[in-house]
């Protein structure tokens, strides 16, 4: 009965009301703290970062209060400036919070070196299909007495490669390929067979020369 007595005394009431304020106190300001601290509903919009500097993108990053962070440098892209940014995540116009990272990658100065695929005693069909898909080109073509039409030799800025050699990706490369009409047995004399070597050698030191 005197229990009964106390949770309805005003002491009680008073304490007990007291305690709910105060929860309710704790309760609210710990949302607000938590609020603040994280920034809740406070976004920003990416920016564009491609085709910028590092400096530049840095700067707008700043002022939006958002980081910058370089993960990779990739092969160099013609259609990007040397050293600019040609990816981003998150992506242009996302939301993010304040103090998100934004993650980049720049473009090198200059293409990337590849090795000079097999391309000798193959068809110039097949040299085309190889150097193009180790992304070199095909330049200047040249023929000379052979007895098959295979590439005999192969240039790359009057520099007579061999397999396995390391060239910028994209360059130009030149072949000498015989012209499959050389007879395997000709019956002619060494002198004749001279000849021939020598005209393959002058095709080479003209294609060099040029």
């Amino acid at each position: 009965m005197d229990f009964f007595k106390f949770l309805i005394s005003k002491t009680f009431l008073k304490n007990f009301l007291a305690a709910i304020i105060l929860t309710v106190a704790i309760v609210f300001g710990l949302k607000l703290y938590l609020g603040v601290y994280t920034h809740h509903n406070e976004y920003h919009i990416v920016p564009d970062l491609q085709k910028k500097s590092y400096e530049e993108a840095q700067k707008i990053l700043e002022n939006r209060k958002m980081n910058l962070v370089v993960i990779d440098t990739v092969d160099y892209n013609p259609k990007y400036p040397k050293y600019s940014i040609v990816e981003q995540n998150p992506k242009k116009n996302d939301k993010v919070k304040v103090g998100r990272k934004i993650y980049v990658k720049i473009n090198s100065d200059a293409y990337a070196n590849v090795s000079l695929p097999n391309i000798f005693n193959k068809t110039e069909r097949q040299a085309k299909t190889l150097l193009r898909a180790s992304g070199l080109k095909v330049g200047k073509i040249t023929t000379r007495p052979y007895f098959a039409e295979v590439v005999l030799h192969a240039l790359h800025q009057k520099d007579t490669l061999k397999n396995g050699d390391k060239i910028p990706k994209t360059s130009s490369i030149d072949l000498i390929i015989g012209d499959g009409k050389r007879a395997i047995n000709d019956g002619n004399n060494e002198e004749k067979e001279e000849n021939v070597d020598e005209k393959i050698k002058n095709t080479l030191d003209n294609v060099i020369g040029n």
